[in-house]
């Protein structure tokens, strides 16, 4: 792997993800679409595991940071809420709102899926992959 430029810095997916409570997964769709300047590759732990990395600049990460916090308390539609957790069938994002997986509220008469709580299920999900 090439370093870094300079202005850039490496880290672990994982790490970011915890520090800012965005799923791994929405950052790399993130990074993906461009919506946030940077790059992903892959490293190798000190025990020997394949792992995610994320090279981005500083005032990426600040963004990152006072982003997430706002993007975390939004709240979306149900068809939204199965684009974000790629689901396919409607009639699991209410089972998943019945169960308590994903908080959501009515406003306006409308059900609206509560982000956070969609990042948070994205993110348990994604630690029992390991």
């Amino acid at each position: 792997m090439l370093a870094p430029p300079p202005d850039r810095q490496t880290l672990r997916l994982d790490e970011l993800s915890e520090a800012i409570r965005i799923s791994r997964q929405t950052l790399v769709r993130w990074t993906d679409r461009g919506l946030i300047e940077a790059d992903l590759d892959w490293g190798v732990s000190d025990e020997n595991r394949e792992l995610r990395l994320i090279a981005l600049t500083q005032s990426t990460v600040d963004f990152l940071e006072g982003f997430a916090g706002e993007y975390r308390e939004d709240t979306v539609s149900r068809t939204e809420a199965r684009r974000l957790l790629k689901l396919i069938d409607r009639n699991q994002v209410q089972k998943l709102i019945r169960q308590g997986s994903i908080k959501a509220k009515k406003i306006k008469g409308e059900t609206r899926v509560s982000v956070g709580s969609v990042e948070d299920y994205l993110m348990t999900l994604e630690e029992e992959e390991e």
